[in-house]
């Protein structure tokens, strides 16, 4: 969360001018969050259907780097997190809770529908990027798109970049501090707990929000503060006397710079905590990462993913201190309707085969994941069982047997996932006998006309089909890191249709996208797929047909039957049709 003022505070100690030719070290995940920034200028900050889209981001990442080149100065190395310390789990529940607040803000502000004043991209402009300023917005908004990072990082892969481009067994500003403090230069980030750590003699920091670009000498302009310097200028020692002040300014964030440095001169607070402040300086001097023997696992994986893998590695090793830690995966926080379940619920099966997956072969298995996503308080969290080694199997069967389906009646890749998400909302409402699919409801507006695009039921249907998306996408690449046998090798060939990040589909295309799968043969195919679910079959057939009279719709619901089929009554109570809350 940073030391609060210490970056203001430390700015008139710092270098100031153009940017001379040196080696930059890149916070991956700042980097993300600077782009999404800098792309978002030019949109309705308050209408999720303005957000950028992926191929943009990333995009506007590589241009962003490559312009930092012509300018004289060297990508050197580009770091994200793989693995979070233990410490950082507090404040990422309270981060968490915190999203998940401003969702229901921003529902409560929406709740007949987002903003629509220019909801649809007519085209994404160019971005700027290195704009005047960069100003905040005031009113409530959504969140940021749920695969950001992980889709700067493919992007980075992709490109010259990806030699350089690692996801590490710890934090990314760790081994920022490491590099700079061997081999001299720059660090880049928007996290000033970077100021504390050690960057030796030559190395230095600077902030994505502070450069400019003077184009006229083709030379980049920003606060340059490095340690060494700053040490001299406020006489302190070069090695513990930083830290020292750091420690004064997070005890008293009232105390001035002056006061602060004039407190590490003498070491007060050390002098009088020193138990305090070993364990502030912890942090920066020796922060936690995942055990070297497991930690080269996560390079080719999303941030969380490692995380996942790395932390139940480290849980089921021998010498591992936390035998009876248990296993977390801290989802995405994605834009669903906060009056409905999470739109994480309709996927789960596939993560629960992904979970099980990962333990297979190894000689400690866990009974449970519990899983982050939406939350209003303190939790543990939403328990998902592990499969018992016997259903792994059965499992990896089914879902090749679905997906097979699939691809027999449709050949856009893009619409694959979407059918199939759709499949897993009906299974599960039929599997609870409770409630009607939302996502048939929407299917049947989209084709009778009537789809309202911009309301929140539309929005928990896009945010299903993420989920469903981002859970085979931990399949595969869990998957990617066991022994390839058995049905294992058939579930990875058929998942290398997921698209990239950068191809996935947007919000502002989904109304469209819906239209597309009904005209493909995704009815057809959704019949297939709900083959042995008799009652769901007319509902689905229904969707294709053209909508009937008042009077015949009246004459049919009065008889139960549709088109020959006797279907189940839908319940009387109206509230019985609403999705249960899983926050």
């Amino acid at each position: 969360m940073g030391i609060p003022h210490l970056k203001r505070n430390l700015e008139p100690y710092a270098e100031r001018g153009a940017i001379a030719p040196c080696n930059v070290v890149v916070d991956g995940p700042a980097l993300a969050y600077h782009v999404l920034s800098l792309a978002s200028r030019t949109t309705i900050k308050t209408s999720p259907f303005e957000q950028p889209s992926y191929e943009l981001l990333g995009r506007t990442a590589i241009q962003w780097l490559e312009k930092m080149e012509e300018c004289g100065l060297t990508i050197a190395h580009i770091y994200f997190d793989g693995y979070l310390p233990t410490s950082k789990r507090p404040e990422r529940m309270q981060r968490l809770i915190r999203s998940t607040k401003e969702l229901f803000k921003y529902h409560s502000t929406t709740v007949t529908g987002v903003s629509i004043e220019r909801s649809r991209r007519k085209g994404e402009k160019k971005v700027d990027l290195f704009p005047a300023s960069i100003g905040g917005e005031t009113r409530s908004k959504p969140p940021p798109p749920a695969f950001l990072v992980p889709a700067v990082l493919d992007a980075l892969r992709g490109s010259k970049y990806g030699p350089i481009t690692e996801v590490m067994g710890g934090e990314a500003d760790g081994y920022c501090a490491v590099h700079v403090r061997k081999s001299g230069g720059l660090v880049l980030t928007s996290d000033s707990d970077l100021l504390v750590h050690d960057l030796g003699e030559n190395g230095g920091v600077i902030f994505f929000t502070d450069i400019d670009l003077d184009s006229e000498n083709s030379k980049l302009v920003a606060p340059q503060f490095r340690h060494a310097e700053i040490c001299r200028k406020l006489s302190i020692k070069p090695d513990v006397g930083f830290s020292y002040m750091a420690f004064e300014i997070s005890a008293d964030p009232h105390l001035t710079l002056e006061q602060a440095a004039e407190r590490s001169r003498r070491g007060e607070a050390v002098m009088y905590s020193r138990e305090e402040y070993d364990s502030f300086i912890k942090t920066y001097l020796l922060p936690e990462t995942a055990p070297k023997t497991v930690a080269t696992c996560g390079l080719q994986l999303d941030p969380r993913i490692s995380e996942l893998v790395l932390r139940y590695l480290q849980i089921t090793t021998t010498a591992s201190k936390e035998k009876d830690a248990s296993l977390e995966m801290f989802l995405p926080f994605l834009l669903d309707c906060p009056s409905r379940t999470s739109a994480w619920e309709v996927s789960k099966p596939i993560r629960k085969l992904a979970y099980s997956l990962l333990q297979s072969g190894q000689k400690t298995s866990l009974k449970t994941v519990s899983e982050m996503r939406r939350l209003q308080t303190l939790s543990s969290g939403s328990q998902v069982d592990i499969l018992p080694s016997s259903k792994v199997e059965e499992e990896c069967s089914h879902l090749l047997s679905n997906i097979g389906k699939i691809k027999a009646h449709i050949t856009d890749p893009e619409l694959l996932w979407v059918v199939l998400s759709i499949y897993l909302d009906i299974d599960r409402t039929v599997e609870r006998a409770k409630g009607y699919p939302l996502s048939l409801e929407i299917l049947t507006q989209e084709a009778r006309g009537k789809l309202n695009e911009y309301s929140w039921d539309v929005l928990q249907v896009f945010a299903q089909v993420q989920a469903t998306f981002y859970s085979l996408r931990m399949l595969e690449q869990i998957l990617n890191l066991q022994e390839r046998k058995g049905n294992a090798v058939d579930v990875i060939t058929a998942l290398s249709d997921l698209p990239s990040l950068d191809k996935f589909l947007s919000l502002a295309d989904f109304t469209e996208t819906l239209q597309r799968l009904r005209e493909a043969g995704g009815l057809e195919c959704l019949i297939d797929l709900c083959s042995d679910m008799e009652d769901m079959i007319p509902h689905i057939e229904a969707i294709g047909k053209p909508p009937k009279s008042k009077k015949d719709r009246k004459r049919k619901a009065q008889s139960g039957v549709v088109e020959g089929h006797q279907v189940r009554a839908r319940p009387s109570n109206p509230f019985e049709l609403l999705n249960s809350r899983d926050d």
